[in-house]
């Protein structure tokens, strides 16, 4: 194991433009693997931990990204004209062009004599971030060096793969293996986009490396997250708990929503080790069931969990009634409710996928599944772009209920600050706002009625009294009426 004492000495020298004089970690023996980051005093929850810049930072230049980026800015350059006039095979903006970090990059790429400078390569810029290791100082390479690095039979082949795209790319060993180890530190904690981390964190779009998060060892239940500034691409990250002096400082390097199976697959294949955390270590994942099926038993209302084997094709168990089912078996369930909600979500009706998660998913996987966790999360970022053919009431009562199922899971899995947890707190917050604004005018709106008909009643009643009272002034002022005569009595008739 690479000395802790040495690594902390090269991370000081590192982080010293923060000034940071007490810092709340050290590098310290992990008793999750090997070193980490411990916490030298008792840290509240949402505090600052720590600050890092990027040791190497470019583009990520993956193929089905666009290529035309600045390579020193990083933002985005007009589709034409882009790359360098000097012809180092990079692109790079009008003002970085000049400055001194192109002029170090162009002389080192140019020296190697790119095939095609004039088109965009993805494998040359992708190299970048790499190459740039070459420039650094010798305690910069030393930190590189004390890095945690994955030495499978993959790492050289990103370096091997770019030296065809040069005429006369060097053949020193000492360069070939700089660069190899920078691959390694890079594929084992480096960033390279985050896709597999943007429930947690601040989705972050370039390949680098920074150096005293590269210590932190992982967690699925993370007690830290992390955010970016914009401008500068400082990370800044903050305790997601209260963390009590001398506990370990643990991030993600998986998305918090994913199941069982699918993160120790990819924590094998990816970072090359078997995670053995509290919730890896639970069937039901904490009671949050996010692997949960209904059993194929159709007797039973139980749900089946995976094993915690750490294989990647596990067999099910069944809470309730004990039944055991294959991992093929249970994959056709999950599958297809996937394709399913797959479909709705593909039918360019944003109301017909909540009206099928809302009265009809349920039926056939839990809603506490992954898939219809992932789903709602999709929802909620279609609706915060607009709410496309959702009246407004189904928009606003979505938000509301899908924040709140979220949330819920978030509690369950014992999770606490994060991006995502204060999106949706925000979003609960402003909808719970919008609602009881809503309520409020309702509410005057009735009194006002309410008013408007006691007043129509009270004046009903005036109306009446004074139509009354004209009434009986009217029959006052009348002049009496005379007494009709009284009729003649009748004639007598003589009998004979």
């Amino acid at each position: 194991m690479i000395c802790p004492k040495r690594t902390s000495e090269l991370l000081d020298l590192h982080l010293a433009p923060f000034k940071d004089k007490d810092p709340a970690w050290e590098v310290g023996v992990s008793k999750i693997a090997g070193r980490g980051l411990m916490a030298t005093r008792s840290i509240k929850r949402g505090e600052i931990i720590f600050k890092d810049m990027p040791l190497l930072i470019s583009l990520s230049a993956h193929e089905e990204d666009s290529l035309n980026a600045c390579s020193v800015c990083l933002r985005e350059l007009p589709d034409t004209r882009f790359m360098c006039r000097i012809g180092c095979g990079l692109p790079v903006c009008s003002l970085c062009s000049k400055k001194k970090q192109h002029k170090t990059d162009c002389d080192l790429l140019k020296s190697w004599g790119p095939n095609e400078p004039e088109v965009a390569n993805s494998v040359i810029i992708r190299l970048l971030c790499v190459a740039r290791a070459l420039n650094l100082n010798k305690d910069q390479r030393d930190l590189i060096y004390c890095l945690q690095a994955n030495l499978d039979n993959n790492h050289r082949v990103e370096v091997r793969n770019a030296a065809k795209c040069f005429k006369n790319f060097p053949t020193d060993k000492k360069i070939f293996e700089i660069m190899n180890r920078t691959v390694a530190v890079l594929r084992t904690n480096g960033f390279d986009k985050t896709t597999d981390r943007t429930n947690d964190n601040q989705e972050f779009n370039y390949r680098a490396l920074y150096p005293l998060f590269a210590v932190m060892n992982h967690d699925c239940i993370p007690n830290s997250y992390y955010t970016f500034e914009e401008k500068t691409n400082i990370m800044i990250v903050r305790a997601a708990v209260d963390i009590p002096e001398g506990f370990e400082i643990t991030t993600t390097y998986t998305k918090l929503f994913t199941g069982n199976i699918a993160r120790h697959l990819f924590l094998k294949i990816k970072r090359g080790f078997t995670c053995k955390c509290s919730r890896c270590s639970d069937p039901t994942e904490k009671g949050a069931y996010i692997s949960g099926l209904y059993c194929r038993d159709t007797n039973c209302s139980g749900l089946v969990v995976p094993e915690t084997t750490g294989l990647p094709h596990p067999s099910y168990n069944c809470l309730v009634c004990k039944q055991k089912s294959t991992h093929a078996q249970m994959m056709k369930s999950q599958d297809f409710a996937s394709g399913a909600i797959n479909a709705k979500a593909n039918s360019n009706s944003l109301r017909t996928l909540v009206q099928y998660l809302n009265e009809k998913s349920d039926n056939f996987i839990p809603n506490s599944n992954y898939v219809v966790i992932d789903a709602k999360l999709s929802v909620l970022q279609r609706l915060g772009e607009g709410r496309e053919d959702c009246s407004e009431e189904l928009a606003a009562n979505t938000r509301l209920r899908y924040s709140r199922d979220v949330i819920q899971v978030m509690d369950q899995l014992g999770l606490g600050e994060s991006l995502v947890r204060t999106q949706l707190q925000d979003l609960l917050r402003r909808e719970e706002e919008r609602r009881a604004k809503r309520l409020a005018e309702e509410a005057e709106k009735q009194r006002k009625l309410a008013e408007l008909q006691a007043k129509a009643a009270e004046a009903d009643k005036l109306l009446a009294a004074l139509e009354e009272a004209a009434r009986a002034e009217e029959a006052a002022a009348a002049p009496p009426v005379a007494a009709p005569a009284p009729a003649p009595a009748p004639a007598a008739t003589e009998t004979a």
